[in-house]
């Protein structure tokens, strides 16, 4: 991930303790402050409070008309319309079709750390329409 001036914020929504320290860490050392939201009523909160740059989300914390209903949300408000939103799941695409086609990012787990970061990455610079700078 390319090293930034400013820090950007990030809205976890994770229930397990391991997975939220583990993803926390991940994003913290690559420039992210975290807010861990413990339901996505709490991350929503979040997110019209305070500009985020990055939604990474388990998707099994609600069913799915849910999560749909939260993306709903998020895409139709304006602080938040193109905030990428990475869903994670235990379940592959085949089995998350209804929802797995709404999110910036999909990925299955077990997945490596390196391909999280990946994903970060792409959805993060594809939402930023700003000329990035890399200093290293």
């Amino acid at each position: 991930m390319q090293a930034s001036l400013f820090r950007r914020n990030a809205v976890l929504v994770e229930q397990n303790p391991m997975h939220c320290r583990l993803y926390s860490d991940l994003l913290e050392a690559n420039g992210f402050d975290v807010y861990v939201a413990k339901s996505a009523m709490d991350a929503l909160v979040k997110i019209r409070a305070k500009a985020q740059d990055l939604v990474l989300i388990n998707t099994e914390i609600v069913e799915e008309k849910f999560i749909q209903k939260f993306v709903h949300n998020i895409r139709n408000e304006e602080i938040s319309k193109d905030l990428p939103i990475i869903g994670i799941s235990i379940y592959g695409e085949d089995k998350k079709k209804n929802i797995a086609g709404i999110f910036d990012g999909f990925l299955t787990k077990p997945f490596s750390l390196d391909r999280l970061i990946e994903s970060i990455d792409s959805c993060v610079e594809k939402g930023n329409d700003t000329e990035s700078f890399d200093y290293q």
